[in-house]
């Protein structure tokens, strides 16, 4: 490996080698690795619309006043975008995408709430090659499966407003493929919400730190999406 090059093990991962010469191998790697990679994400897609749809049925029932909360209380949805690696993990990995699902509780005439979110997001591995020349490094895409438990606090003008900005944090479990593990890790973020017929569309940006070995692993997924109101 490139001694300019950030070493692997300082992001938590293990059991992984850079680049050996031969391109053919390295392409059947590759090709491998994206293969079991979409067919991991596919069964997780499914976990995750589950639990998603779990989630809001705990929701629903865990209240003692639900009886009396209004229907607009409870949301459940489904988000997508970009996720952006950073720090040291943004050596190595590129931006890659997020998909999330999500659902929400908040006590009516009340500015906060509370929402878990399921998630799955990929940061495609980076191929560097030194300035100087010389042999190239590649590393590893990595999958990362997320449930998060977050507090959020809307900045409401008025009641029924149409726009509502809103602040959220939290935290939660993340479970990173090539060796990184299940880790606990913070976020905190903010967002808007537009609130239209029958259920709401949002734009979000949060930061995740990661407490992965060695040195955390902090990314910035960027979502839009849209949350309904049964």
């Amino acid at each position: 490996m490139d001694s300019g090059a950030m070493p692997l093990d300082s992001l938590g991962f293990h059991g992984w080698h850079g680049e050996n010469g031969l391109g053919d191998i390295r392409l059947a790697c590759h090709q491998q690795r994206f293969q079991s990679m979409l067919l991991t994400g596919v069964v997780w897609m499914k976990k995750i619309l589950v639990g998603a749809a779990i989630l809001a049925a705990v929701i629903v029932a865990a209240p003692a006043g639900a009886q009396q909360a209004s229907s607009s209380s409870i949301t459940y949805g489904i988000s997508g975008g970009l996720v952006l690696p950073t720090g040291d993990i943004g050596n190595t990995n590129g931006a890659g995408f997020n998909i999330q699902g999500h659902a929400g509780f908040r006590p009516a005439s009340m500015p906060f709430g509370l929402r878990g979110d399921l998630g799955l997001w990929t940061t495609p591995g980076k191929t560097i090659t030194p300035i100087s020349g010389g042999s190239s490094t590649s590393y590893p895409g990595v999958t990362w499966f997320t449930a998060n438990a977050n507090a959020v606090l809307n900045f409401e003008s008025q009641k029924d407003a149409t726009f509502v900005p809103y602040v959220i944090g939290g935290a939660g479990i993340y479970n990173g493929s090539e060796g990184i593990g299940t880790k606990f890790g913070l976020n905190a973020g903010g967002g808007v919400t537009f609130k239209l017929s029958g259920f709401d569309a949002f734009a979000e940006a949060r930061f995740h730190n990661i407490f992965t070995d060695g040195n955390a692993s902090r990314l910035i997924p960027v979502s839009f999406g849209v949350n309904f109101r049964p």
